[in-house]
């Protein structure tokens, strides 16, 4: 018999204390978290729910008619939405905020240090992950599934994908998943240093090794003893460089420039190129056995044209960097800018993503991005006029929003059911998602 909790609790609003105060509650054996509400659709807010495996809400009105909770939290700090909260009137609901709200926090906190949340008890979850990579597109899921099954290992990791396409995040992804969080990461672009150099900052180099060496000093890799060390764009590595390279892998050995002392270090190395390496061993530009060495473990990203699902949850995330980073007051963007957004080929990546909202948010005059604040690449690829008569009209990027999350929801209730072999319950049980709640969203899918 499945044992109940003795109080349902849901928290209501975006503030920065929300995720750690969910994470605390989701503690308590004695409290079932059941989901936060968020109007102001806050990507962190998002994460944060998935991550917790609790259930996610923009609208409170749907909530609370679909949901029994006995106390609604407000971190809003909106006074119209305390009112709205009030007029909903879930049953006997409690809603508390202000010194009601402080004491809540003050109890959830004692005992907190230790805090595991409900995926957390999952061995092969990391939540550092979400932190690093936004995306719902069954692509991007699958990387995060290798990601996972890496982390916890050893094991040289070759990240593989065009420029743009997050290999610096994927890394630091892993690193923070892994035992070797607490110890140094150290990221390096091989392309931005000569052979010389790049060997010194690696390798280190003794006292007297060369002009201007006056002292010793540590290499990189000696630097990273105990943690991570990225190495971007090893494809463009010199042949001299990848002869050193494969005797560390082989042996953990380094010998600093100048000096006949070999010191042993262990680390964990991470590698990234945008090059085909076949072809460079073909032209004898990578040497094959140091190409086997850093392909043990290997995962491709893929390119942000071929996850176009994940554009309209990307493009919200920068635009809230961007309204931090450029403390303007940005309100949404436009169904025709999406449109562009959706339709254009994006060479560049999710990077070109980044940069062209970040322009847009300079240039627009409102707050409201709109199709002619975006790079003129981004207008002149695509035909607006014909992209407006071809596209569903939202009200509002809200709305087509709302629809990519719709289809992203739709789609894994079914591949939860497949996997279950059409049992619901087992389904239920597989996703983390209440059974009543499952069959509530069946029945919103017309499943």
């Amino acid at each position: 018999m499945e044992e109940k909790s003795i109080f349902r609790i849901a928290i209501v609003g975006s503030d920065k204390r929300t995720a750690r105060l969910a994470e605390a509650l989701c503690a308590k054996t004695t409290i079932d978290t059941v989901g936060l509400i968020d109007p102001n659709r806050d990507p962190d807010i998002y994460r944060t729910a998935k991550r917790l495996g609790l259930i996610y809400e923009s609208d409170p009105i749907s909530f609370f008619t679909s949901h029994e909770v006995d106390m609604a939290l407000d971190l809003s700090g909106d006074p119209d939405l305390r009112i709205d909260l009030e007029e909903i009137h879930p049953g006997p609901c409690s809603i508390l905020s202000g010194p009601a709200l402080n004491l809540i926090e003050h109890l959830a906190y004692q005992g907190a240090s230790n805090v595991r949340t409900a995926r957390d008890k999952t061995p092969d979850h990391f939540p550092q992950i979400d932190n690093f990579v936004v995306g719902k597109s069954r692509q991007i899921q699958e990387v995060l599934d290798l990601v996972a099954q890496v982390a916890p290992t050893p094991t040289t990791v070759l990240l593989l994908g065009e420029t743009g396409t997050g290999k610096d995040l994927i890394a630091r992804a892993i690193h923070q998943a892994s035992p070797y969080k607490d110890k140094p990461y150290i990221a390096i672009n091989c392309t931005a240093l000569t052979s010389s150099l790049i060997e010194s900052e690696l390798f280190g180099y003794a006292k007297g090794a060369f002009t201007g060496a006056e002292q010793d000093r540590k290499g990189l890799l000696e630097e990273a003893r105990g943690g991570t060390i990225f190495l971007d764009e090893i494809g463009d590595m010199q042949m001299e460089l990848q002869a050193k390279m494969l005797r560390f892998l082989q042996t953990g050995e380094i010998r600093p420039v100048g000096s006949n002392q070999v010191k042993m270090v262990k680390v964990r190395i991470i590698a990234a190129t945008n090059r085909h390496l076949e072809e460079a061993i073909a032209q004898g530009q990578f040497r094959r056995d140091l190409y086997y060495r850093f392909n043990t473990f290997s995962i491709k990203l893929p390119p942000l044209r071929e996850r176009t699902v994940d554009i309209p949850y990307l493009a919200y995330h920068f635009l809230t960097k961007a309204e931090t980073k450029l403390n303007k007051r940005l309100k949404d963007i436009t169904p025709e800018a999406m449109e562009i957004f959706m339709r254009y080929e994006w060479p560049g990546n999710v990077r070109e993503l980044e940069n062209a909202i970040e322009r847009a948010a300079i240039v627009c005059k409102d707050g409201i991005i709109r199709p002619e604040n975006l790079p003129i690449r981004c207008r002149d690829y695509v035909d607006i006029d014909t992209a407006e008569d071809d596209r569903k009209k939202p009200s509002d990027f809200r709305s087509l929003r709302d629809r990519v999350v719709a289809d992203y929801e739709r789609k894994e209730l079914l591949n939860y059911i497949h996997e279950a072999g059409g049992n619901i319950s087992k389904a239920s049980r597989i996703s983390g998602i209440p059974r009543r709640t499952f069959y509530r969203l069946m029945k919103k899918y017309g499943l």
